[in-house]
């Protein structure tokens, strides 16, 4: 064991006996007095820059233990003795967090799992014998300079890695660069194509090869398609209709909408619909979503976004969605109180989570309810229209008896109001229904900004009967923030 570092301190210096009566009055030196002082003071001088000295030399060594304390440390560091498996495990979970939180930090693909090659030899042993880590390709076309050649090498060195590994792919732009060599690397690859995610303009989308891909799409489970269209005659027919040879494909988020945000999906638009079991679309009118229903026989999830509505004839008879368990609705544009409804035409036997959205009013949501049974099965309701009262707010609560969550936006009474009334049927029902807990949101609604946010001495007792009372800016679609 090293010896710790030794020195001697000098002896503290003494004033001279000629100086102590000087120290102890104010008379001036004489001549012989004011060299013995001079003296004296440049032997202090002298000791007290040795002396910061040794205490400088003391915090550089100080620094030096401590930093040979922490690389030490590391050595008995729990993460030294991980097994591979569990490395794997973690390396995954890193990725596929770091895949889907954004943009990646710097260049088209994201820093991970590079970094992970990079900590040692053993990590970076562990990164290259996991095809499944370089599985995630991400795409950023934003970021690819026209004269960036190495992007194209780099895609097709996760392609190697990744071995047969079924590839999640995504891909993003929103200034339209020309990069068509970049996504031709990909193409080669389609068989693998498990997730696939495009967010586009419009004109890259239809520029792109998918006419190459059609038969060679068995692996594919998942796709995202959201594209920025320039004018409203834009068709998506044939690059779409390559994926209706994925025998296996099961889950699709399409958005399309155009510069102005108003979302647009032009029929006739071939999709695999009787196979879907989740899916997220936008329509421009409930006209173009009417035809698609009947044909969703498997769907478990389902997310409509139009963005007005047109009186059409309804069904001879409601369509009935066996397996439907999660139902959203929205419309963006004007609403109108007595138009027609999607919600009317629908019977959802099993249903346990629907969000109304300026789609439909209380009266269609209760009779939307009585229609289909469901009133045993769900258990969540978001619902938001121009205005509603609490009165009627209370009428949907009441209607289900296993509610757990409720989201209900722009109330046209005091909130107060609204909760007290809640708290009360929640008192009367919370042992009948077999629910213990009923989480409460507001949201929005003409009073709502004057609510002081400390609410703790209203709402803790609440608290304490299981009722859970918050205030927010939005519902929050429950489908599309797991959509991966």
């Amino acid at each position: 064991m090293e010896a710790p570092p030794s020195f001697t301190l000098p002896d503290s210096l003494n004033s001279p006996a000629s100086l102590a009566h000087l120290l102890a009055s104010n008379s001036a030196p004489e001549g012989l007095e004011s060299r013995i002082a001079s003296a004296h003071l440049a032997e202090l001088e002298e000791q007290a820059a040795f002396l910061e000295g040794v205490m400088a030399a003391c915090v550089n060594r100080q620094a030096d233990v401590l930093r040979s304390i922490q690389d030490h440390k590391s050595i008995l560091s729990p993460v030294r003795r991980l097994p591979n498996e569990l490395l794997v495990e973690i390396f995954m979970v890193v990725v596929r967090d770091a895949f889907y939180s954004g943009s990646p930090d710097s260049g088209p693909l994201a820093e991970y799992p590079w970094i992970l090659q990079r900590v040692c030899r053993r990590w970076n042993v562990v990164a290259l014998s996991t095809h499944t880590l370089w599985s995630w390709v991400y795409l950023d076309l934003d970021s690819v300079d026209e004269d960036d050649q190495g992007v194209v090498p780099v895609t097709q060195l996760f392609h190697e890695r990744s071995g047969g590994s079924p590839l999640t792919l995504r891909v993003t732009e929103e200034e339209g660069k020309e990069t068509d060599d970049v996504f031709k690397a990909t193409l080669a690859h389609a068989e693998r194509w498990q997730h696939l995610s495009l967010s586009l303009k419009a004109g890259s989308l239809l520029a792109l090869d998918l006419d190459s891909v059609r038969g060679r799409l068995a692996a594919l489970t998942t796709l995202k398609i959201s594209a920025e269209i320039d004018a409203f005659e834009t068709r998506f027919d044939e690059p779409m209709d390559s994926f209706t040879t994925a025998p296996n494909l099961t889950a699709v988020q399409m958005w399309i909408y155009d510069n102005n945000a108003a979302t647009l999906l032009l029929p006739p638009f071939p999709l695999p619909w009787k196979q879907l079991t989740r899916l997220s679309i936008t329509f421009a009118s409930t006209e173009e979503a009417l035809p698609i229903l009947p044909q969703l026989s498997r769907i478990v999830e389902l997310r409509l976004v139009f963005s007005h509505v047109e009186d059409v004839v309804l069904p001879p008879s409601s369509i009935t969605l066996p397996a439907l368990r999660c139902l959203e609705v929205k419309q963006t544009g004007y609403v109108h109180s007595t138009t027609f409804s999607l919600l009317d035409c629908l019977t959802c036997p099993i249903l346990g989570h629907l969000l109304m959205e300026r789609a439909a009013d209380v009266d269609v949501v209760l009779r939307f309810i009585t229609r289909s049974d469901c009133s045993s099965t769900l258990h969540s309701l978001y619902f938001l229209f121009d205005y509603i009262t609490a009165e009627k707010a209370l009428s949907l609560v009441r209607e289900i008896p296993r509610l757990a969550v409720f989201h209900v936006g722009n109330l046209n009474d005091a909130p107060d109001l609204m909760v007290q009334a809640l708290h009360a049927h929640w008192l009367t029902v919370r042992g009948i229904s077999g629910t213990s807990r009923l989480s409460v949101r507001l949201v929005n609604g003409y009073y709502l900004p004057h609510i002081p946010i400390d609410n703790t001495h209203t709402f803790l007792p609440m608290q304490e009967d299981g009722l859970y009372i918050e205030f927010g800016e939005e519902i929050e679609s429950v489908i599309d923030s797991k959509f991966h």
